[in-house]
């Protein structure tokens, strides 16, 4: 890999990316009496994102056009890598926890990571309008098909709101 590759790569994670996070509640943490907090509802979000792959190019890109990112297929030394071309729109990542947002040298995320993190990022913002404190229990489902060269990966979050009572 070329130095030039080497410095665009780290200095790149994913540009215009907005980051939302908030704490998950399990039922082993919930160290509270049931007067203690409410469960304000149950909530649902969904998420959907295609991955063109084609030779030398792969494109992630939103079900609604709210982002496109494209990655440049690199052949150098007999290995193949990925590197960062362009970005349309804004990438929204929601973590939930203690989640180490950027735990990877690379500036690559798969298309299987981004959908799923987006529809957090849905159900982070849901949970805000609404005044709640944690998701409890949240619950994260992906399905991937196929079209061609194309992977389509669709992901619904839900999580019922808690808000702690504050007395």
């Amino acid at each position: 890999m070329s130095y030039f590759s080497q410095v665009k790569a780290q200095s790149s994670i994913i540009p215009t990316t907005a980051i939302s996070n908030m704490p998950k509640v399990t039922i082993q943490d919930m160290n509270l009496s049931r007067n203690d907090y409410t469960i304000i509802k149950s909530i649902s979000v969904s998420a959907s994102v295609r991955s063109d792959n084609k030779r030398n190019k792969r494109t992630i890109y939103e079900e609604n056009n709210e982002f496109k990112l494209v990655y440049d297929i690199v052949k150098e030394n007999g290995k193949r890598f990925l590197e960062y071309e362009s970005c349309e729109g804004i990438i929204r990542l929601g973590y939930i926890g203690g989640t180490d947002i950027y735990n990877s040298e690379s500036n690559y995320i798969p298309a299987e990571e981004i959908v799923r993190r987006l529809a957090l990022y849905r159900l982070i913002s849901l949970a805000k309008e609404y005044g709640a404190d944690a998701l409890f229990e949240p619950t994260i489902i992906t399905v991937a098909t196929s079209e061609n060269k194309t992977l389509i990966y669709k992901t619904e979050a839900t999580a019922k709101l808690i808000k702690i009572i504050n007395n």
